[in-house]
């Protein structure tokens, strides 16, 4: 039996209250609070999150002192955080102040298909036009919205935000913090982001050169000495997969893309590939005045199937750990802890026989990414019935990691290379290794036409991108 090695993490940061990440908090200074605030919610009825927006212009200071000129959301990267509970409808006024066409995607949410904001299937916003995204809330779990079209340069520039959809009775922890990691390409000479779409992007993916923890990379968060710290993190670049640890201080992963898990894992670093989530804990230590500093080791993309490198790729932030972010030890504890809810846990899906198996590969002399031997628009729709409960598999043929992500259902991971997984969680992406297979078990009970694709960002604009049909 395996267990899954999700690609989940625990790469940590904060945000002020206001959740405006354009402060000048840096690692010198004095550390910011373990608070976060939820979007304003306009509208009065207990049933209904109502929340106002727009993507615009913004200038945001990664840390370093030199102002990007990005995007975002409400005028902040990230975007405006939203706390929504299961069984409300969760409704967003959006309004596009780009220059160019958007949508919005509410990734790992299983929403109506005409909310899901794929440009495939649905009108893009145009400029100056506004939208109303409006939808029930079905799961709990740690969600993050961005756009879908053009989405490698938009998300690099700073276009996503994040969405806690609490279970019903859920009591928000002490010391709890949204997180997004994320690393960006910039010239170190003006700051600004590096033109994005070249060759070797298509294939290798897009690494930066300065990883982010909320729009920053200098974030210093105060944590009680003794308290349970809750990280929800979500990990939003491009390319690269983080691999992130705090020496000598262990975490329990209670959490994954759509829901809590029945069993906690308890480990020393966790990893997560581009577009997964995970909610870990720790309890601060007790030595006041003391630094922990989330590292994150080099994850390499094109490995054979041993797990050694195959290929040489080339990171900008070299081949050792860089710093993601700062914890500082305050004084003031007082035991403060946090039992996640025993709501929707995933049961123990059983696989049946495959329905289909999708096949992804890629020829790096000639340029594709493929699934199924094709690229988008002419990979082969899959159709299956709805509402029942159906196996799949997903063959990674080539030598590099792909991030697979499914629209609209969320899946379990039951076996991975021919062996069982130990224990079940709620996945809507999974990091397929080089030169593997897994089989996934969902109950299809959301109906429409969802896309399929991997999350490296310029992978799924340069065609590995298919769709599946529930009917």
């Amino acid at each position: 039996m395996r267990t899954l090695p999700l690609f989940a993490l625990l790469t940590a940061c904060a945000t002020t209250p206001d959740g405006d990440t354009t402060d000048d908090t840096t690692s010198g200074g004095a550390p910011e609070a373990c608070a976060w605030e939820a979007a304003p919610d306009l509208d009065p009825s207990p049933d209904v999150v109502e929340v106002e927006f727009s993507a615009g212009m913004v200038e945001w200071d990664p840390g370093n002192g030199k102002p990007i000129d990005g995007l975002g959301f409400g005028g902040t990267v990230p975007g405006p955080r939203i706390e929504v509970t299961v069984g409300q409808t969760l409704r967003v006024r959006f309004h596009n102040d780009l220059d160019m066409p958007t949508t919005i995607h509410w990734h790992g949410l299983r929403v109506p298909e005409a909310m899901d904001g794929i440009t495939q299937m649905d009108h893009p916003i145009q400029p100056g036009e506004t939208f109303v995204y409006e939808f029930p809330i079905r799961d709990v779990g740690f969600y993050w919205y961005h756009p879908h079209m053009d989405t490698a340069t938009t998300l690099e520039k700073g276009l996503y935000g994040t969405i806690v959809a609490r279970a019903p009775g859920e009591v928000r922890p002490a010391c709890e913090q949204p997180i997004v990691l994320d690393d960006v390409l910039t010239s170190r000479a003006t700051g600004q982001i590096l033109p994005p779409g070249t060759e070797m992007d298509k294939i290798m993916g897009r690494l930066g050169n300065i990883l982010l923890a909320n729009g920053r990379e200098d974030r210093n968060v105060g944590i009680k000495a003794g308290d349970v710290v809750v990280l929800r993190l979500v990990n939003a670049a491009n390319a690269r997969h983080f691999d992130v640890g705090i020496d000598g201080v262990p975490m329990t992963l209670v959490g994954t893309d759509d829901g809590f898990l029945a069993e906690p894992q308890t480990m020393d670093r966790v990893a997560l590939a581009p577009g997964e989530r995970a909610v870990v804990m720790f309890t601060a230590p007790e030595d006041v005045g003391g630094e922990l500093v989330l590292m994150n080791r080099r994850v390499h993309l094109h490995e054979d199937g041993g797990g050694e490198t195959h290929m040489s790729e080339t990171d900008p932030l070299g081949d050792g750990e860089n710093a993601v972010m700062r914890f500082t030890v305050l004084d003031g504890g007082t035991g403060a802890t946090w039992t996640p809810p025993a709501y929707d846990l995933p049961p123990a899906f059983t696989a049946g026989a495959p329905v289909h198996s999708w096949v992804l590969n890629e020829d790096m002399m000639g340029g594709t990414v493929t699934i199924d031997g094709k690229s988008w628009p002419d990979v082969p729709t899959v159709t299956v019935p709805g509402d029942e409960l159906t196996t799949f598999e997903i063959d990674n043929q080539s030598i590099m990691r792909h991030p697979f992500h499914i629209h609209g259902n969320r899946f379990e991971v039951v076996a991975i290379d021919g062996q069982p997984v130990e224990a079940p969680a709620w996945k809507d992406t999974f990091p397929m290794m080089p030169k593997s297979k897994i089989t996934i078990v969902s109950q299809l009970d959301n109906p429409g036409t969802w896309m399929l694709h991997c999350h490296i960002l310029e992978h799924a604009e340069f065609g590995m991108a298919g769709l599946i049909t529930v009917e």
